[in-house]
């Protein structure tokens, strides 16, 4: 025998619920997490973009300072050899400095020579020791030993004095060699007060 469905939902007696439904910033939670789920994606991508941007950054620099540094070894290469060509100068400068009161003596002991007279050879060399102090050495082609005497006038007329000197004749040629001493002439001139003051003269 057939009951109808409305005859047995008729058996059902009223229940209360077993939970009170969820409030509304509960059912909220699912909505929040996805949320929660999508951000954490975008900013993981964005984090991610941003860190290869720094790497590829990073990696730039990293060129960019081995590249500084080459440049600097060349500065350093170029500066050095700048360096070396000042002190070059510097030192050519020196010598041209120091020979330029030469110069006069040498010109002086060239010209005092004689028509039957010729320098063979001839060496000025400076004390390392005493700068002003020479060492001459002559060789001329000579018939005379006069043209020597005459060479010792001109460079004593310049304020040299020669010390050992050494003389002699070699195969026709004579060969003199001496050091020379250069005195200043003002050292050797006094002013009125310093005579009064020798001489214990008083005006």
């Amino acid at each position: 025998m057939l009951v109808p469905d409305t005859a047995i939902d008729d058996f059902k007696t009223d229940r209360k619920d077993i939970a009170p439904p969820l409030p509304m910033i509960m059912r909220l939670v699912p909505l929040l997490f996805y949320l929660a789920l999508l951000f954490l994606a975008v900013v993981g991508s964005l984090a991610s973009m941003h860190a290869k941007l720094a790497s590829d950054h990073r990696n730039s620099l990293l060129g960019r300072i081995e590249e500084l540094k080459k440049e600097i070894e060349g500065i350093k290469t170029e500066k050095t050899a700048l360096e070396k060509e000042i002190q070059e100068a510097t030192d050519l400068e020196a010598w041209v400095l120091a020979s330029i009161p030469l110069q006069p003596l040498v010109v002086s002991i060239i010209d005092s020579m004689g028509p039957q007279s010729e320098i063979v050879d001839f060496t000025l060399e400076r004390d390392a020791e005493t700068p002003s102090q020479l060492r001459i050495g002559l060789k001329l082609n000579t018939i005379s030993d006069k043209q020597i005497e005459q060479s010792l006038e001109v460079i004593r007329g310049l304020n040299y004095r020669e010390f050992n000197p050494t003389q002699t004749r070699i195969q026709g040629n004579l060969d003199y060699k001496a050091s020379l001493l250069w005195q200043d002439p003002l050292a050797n001139r006094q002013t009125p007060e310093g005579r009064r003051a020798q001489t214990g003269v008083t005006p």
